[in-house]
């Protein structure tokens, strides 16, 4: 009897072993992380990758789940503080105890997080800033979509230089003095070397700064017409507020975040058509479709808050679940890092180019939309579809 009791508990304990799952994963559920700016100025940032997330796994768990198990995303707040992003992001593995990571505000905060996600092999999809810094070097649980914002400056100076360039073009660059603005600048560099422009001046300024008068001045001096506008929101809104005080006549290439109705709204008043360049779709018959899902899903509320970071993160989250599906019912960490490193071409509906994570970077949505403001309609057009730059 003690023999046969003692091989009974071997097999239970044999079976019980291989069908452990690692954190955040029951029969019936999958917790999925969420670090996010959920209050403070930027806080409409983190409401737009909330919703992405809400009609995403809705979405899923609508057509089954992932094999069978439910999606649920577990959102703490950083209000866009690096330290705080590290604590969150302790919390969700230490007492929410997550499976993986789809919401990751920005970049200082990611790079805050990542010596978590490394030493929990976290499966981490990065879609709200995908600064080189997060992929170079590469993390092997780390996936990234989006095109970097090198490539967007360089996208959109190159489309000024081939098709709007003023007579006698003189480029200006104005950029945070962090790696933000240094990646930025990076893309200017690339297109002022490339097209042999004139490089008239180059100014940097602290995160926060609301007075841009002194630097456009300078910027007056110098002679620029060409700009690549590196502000955020109000600071990208007050650098073209005072341009136009100046009466500068200017082509202007913007930051993605220029796309969300908020940026448009302080800004359009300068009068200024600026470009942006974005890797996900601002129009056409992928957002109406998209529209459509979120008035399944989301509130009224909710569907007022939805922007590019929306859409950007609805992307991810099924890129991520994609990778769980196909580990079938026994889902670790590991199978599901595996699984996203072999996807290749999975499509997104047209709201970004197809994701593909079959890379040295582990890198995909890299390709970019060339967009022009309507500074009166307040809406944008497509200048050039995806294109990689």
């Amino acid at each position: 009897m003690k023999i046969e009791l003692l091989a009974l508990g071997a097999i239970l304990l044999a079976s019980t072993a291989s069908y452990a799952a690692d954190p955040g994963v029951t029969d019936t559920e999958i917790k999925i992380g969420d670090v996010n700016i959920m209050t403070g100025a930027a806080s409409f940032i983190g409401r737009a990758v909330s919703v992405g997330s809400k009609i995403a796994a809705a979405e899923i768990n609508e057509a089954g789940g992932v094999n069978g198990r439910k999606i649920k995303i577990v959102t703490e707040d950083d209000g866009y503080i690096p330290a705080r992003s590290f604590q969150a992001l302790t919390k969700l593995i230490e007492v929410d105890g997550i499976f993986a990571l789809n919401g990751t505000s920005g970049t200082a905060n990611v790079l805050a997080m990542m010596p978590l996600i490394e030493e929990n092999n976290l499966p981490t999809v990065v879609t709200t800033a995908p600064n080189e810094l997060v992929y170079e070097p590469v993390r092997p649980s780390v996936f990234t979509v989006g095109a970097s914002y090198s490539d967007a400056f360089y996208g959109q100076l190159k489309y000024i230089h081939e098709n709007m360039e003023p007579e006698n073009p003189v480029y200006g660059l104005i950029r945070q003095d962090d790696d933000f603005g240094g990646a930025i600048e990076h893309g200017y560099e690339r297109a002022v070397e490339e097209f042999g422009v004139k490089d008239g001046i180059r100014i940097r300024f602290k995160k926060g700064t609301q007075n841009y008068a002194a630097e456009m001045a300078q910027m007056k001096q110098a002679g620029v017409n060409v700009l690549a506008n590196g502000g955020i929101i109000a600071g990208a809104a007050n650098i073209l507020g005072e341009a136009r005080k100046l009466s500068m006549d200017l082509q202007v290439a913007g930051v993605w975040s220029e796309d969300m109705p908020p940026s448009v709204n302080l800004s359009a008043p300068a009068g200024y058509d600026y470009l942006v360049a974005d890797y996900v779709a601002l129009d056409g018959p992928a957002i109406d479709a998209f529209m459509e899902k979120a008035k399944k899903y989301a509130t009224e509320e909710e569907i007022a808050a939805i922007n590019r970071y929306t859409y950007i993160t609805y992307v991810g989250l099924h890129a991520l679940a994609e990778g769980m599906k196909r580990c079938g019912k026994e889902l670790t960490r590991e199978c599901t890092i595996e699984q996203l490193r072999g996807l290749k071409d999975f499509d997104t509906q047209g709201v970004s180019a197809p994701i593909s994570f079959d890379n040295e970077k582990q890198l995909s949505g890299t390709q970019l939309k060339i967009y022009q403001l309507d500074h009166q309609t307040k809406t944008f057009k497509t200048l050039k579809d995806f294109t990689q730059y």
